[in-house]
């Protein structure tokens, strides 16, 4: 633009001096004039609007960072979301191991727990034909000790159980007391 100027007023100085008529130098003048008001007009312009664009670039710039750094905010939180989301799915996949395990254990120990209760089963009436076994046995001595006794207090003279007053005392040292064994075949009967 300042070359457009310098030519213009170098053409209407050239103009001027090479003679023209007053009217039409004047004429030259006026629109030279005119055309250096245009130019500075449009100088004006162009400076708003470069200044306009410089404001417009800095708030672009501006606004750019800001999108930027909101940016980096997002990234940040869905790295730290993604962090969050990794231990949940470690924990869930955690817990989904424990309820295999659980599910892989519960029929083993259901089937302990049949086996056992089925060897209780078995082992009742063993038990209860053992007790029947032993009771038998103790019925049986009980009796033996229970006839002894009754055939030793109905007897006239008994060998095993002796009535004793406070004068033979002497001689309870000689007889047997209860509890006491017979030493022959013919004391028990």
């Amino acid at each position: 633009m300042p070359k457009l100027k310098t030519v213009l007023v170098v053409a209407i100085v050239t103009l001027a001096a090479g003679g023209c008529r007053d009217d039409e130098n004047r004429r030259l003048a006026e629109m030279a004039e005119r055309s250096l008001e245009r130019q500075a007009q449009q100088e004006v312009r162009n400076t708003e609007l470069q200044r306009q664009i410089a404001e417009g670039t800095k708030r672009l710039v501006e606004s750019d960072a800001a999108a930027r750094e909101d940016i980096i905010g997002l990234h940040r939180d869905v790295q730290s979301e993604r962090s969050e989301l990794g231990r949940q799915r470690d924990l869930l996949e955690h817990d989904r191991r424990d309820v295999a395990n659980s599910r892989n254990r519960a029929p083993v120990i259901a089937e302990a727990i049949k086996a056992v209760g089925l060897m209780l089963a078995c082992a009742v009436p063993l038990l209860i034909a053992w007790q029947v076994l032993r009771r038998s046995d103790q019925a049986d001595e009980n009796m033996a000790i229970a006839e002894l006794l009754l055939a030793e207090i109905n007897s006239p003279t008994p060998k095993l159980i002796t009535i004793h007053d406070r004068t033979d005392r002497d001689r309870s040292e000689e007889l047997p007391r209860i509890g006491d064994r017979p030493t022959s075949q013919s004391d028990r009967n």
